[in-house]
């Protein structure tokens, strides 16, 4: 139920970036982690849209993966053996595994987030 609120800031940043021009498109990059789901998103936004200049824009998704790094040496974790993996089981496997200095303390540094990357509006 938490895309209602975010579908709502998110609409909100996009006509205020817009300036009053119509959108014809959102593109959103949603994070493996983020436990945010794209067509809850639609859903919340045909709603919240409704008789602004955004109603009847598209939402493109784009999936950002999971990223790890080792706190100790600053490598980033090689995830790609797991991709087709939940975003739990692939942090107990890298965790498991360690990284390739021998250090155990990897940390989520990417793929968790929910972000507006860019607008389409109709030129005017």
């Amino acid at each position: 139920m938490h895309e209602a609120s975010i579908t709502e800031a998110m609409l909100d940043l996009a006509l205020e970036y817009a300036q009053g021009q119509r959108i014809t498109d959102i593109y959103l990059q949603v994070g493996r982690m983020s436990f945010v789901v794209p067509e809850s998103v639609g859903f919340y936004f045909e709603y919240l849209s409704r008789g602004t200049v955004a109603e009847g824009a598209t939402l493109h998704f784009e999936t950002a993966p999971l990223e790890m790094t080792c706190t100790d040496c600053g490598r980033q974790a090689d995830l790609s053996e797991w991709a087709d993996e939940q975003p739990r089981a692939m942090m107990v496997q890298a965790l498991a595994r360690g990284c390739q200095c021998g250090s155990s303390n990897l940390r989520v540094t990417g793929g968790t987030g929910f972000e507006m990357v860019s607008l389409g509006v109709e030129a005017q």
